[in-house]
């Protein structure tokens, strides 16, 4: 289908504006939904940098060629048309972060832990969205056989990692799916946001004191 659930969207932006990633290998690019947001919400939001002389790279690999379009090209700086599992064993690229937009259940069991145990190895962080529980049945098409679902995850699946991150959202027939954060040494976010920024737009948006937290900030200058 290339496509997937979209209430776990916000949260997903959230997390990579938070990692500020400069490398990313989006696994499953399908429709591009990933690697277009990371774009827009890395590059596009904060410099308006639409001329596409991307300063970040954002590769992507996609087992099912007819997914891929040519407004990809425009987005990713390469697309690798190949097994997940295989480009991972084979590639000496290292990525800030490695990127399974509803992949993982795609894999057998077995498979889909060597895939993890090898994102690990060649990314900084790994970003899983992954469908949770028995509910999710799916068969291939004759067009793509690849659209099988071949095992079946649960938020424990990811516990045992040690540095791990999980929230769990709900599609419109109440199945679970998880965002699930791993990385091989602590979690660590960005500051770039710099010190109190939440803290100080409670005070600035929803306790009206606007005025008197910029007349701190100018004093600060």
């Amino acid at each position: 289908m290339g496509t997937s659930n979209w209430q776990n969207i916000s949260y997903n932006i959230e997390l990579i504006r938070r990692l500020d990633p400069g490398s990313i290998l989006d696994v499953g690019v399908g429709f591009g939904r990933w690697g277009i947001l990371f774009r827009e919400f890395l590059e596009i939001w904060d410099n308006g940098r639409y001329n596409g002389k991307w300063q970040r790279v954002i590769d992507g690999v996609e087992i099912f060629p007819d997914y891929i379009k040519e407004y990809h090209k425009y987005f990713y700086n390469e697309i690798h048309l190949t097994n997940a599992l295989e480009y991972l064993k084979e590639t000496h690229k290292v990525y800030d972060l490695i990127n399974f937009g509803d992949v993982i259940e795609h894999f057998s069991k077995e498979e889909g832990i060597e895939l993890i145990d090898l994102a690990l190895k060649k990314g900084k962080n790994v970003l899983i969205n992954i469908p949770i529980g028995k509910h999710w049945a799916q068969s291939g098409t004759e067009e793509n056989p690849y659209e099988e679902h071949k095992s079946i995850w649960y938020n424990n699946d990811f516990t045992k990692y040690r540095h791990h991150k999980i929230k769990t959202f709900y599609d419109l027939t109440l199945r679970e799916f998880s965002v699930v954060l791993l990385s091989s040494e602590k979690i660590s976010f960005t500051k770039k946001y710099g010190r109190y920024y939440r803290l100080k737009n409670i005070l600035k948006h929803r306790l009206g004191l606007k005025k008197m937290i910029e007349s701190f900030e100018q004093k600060r200058k």
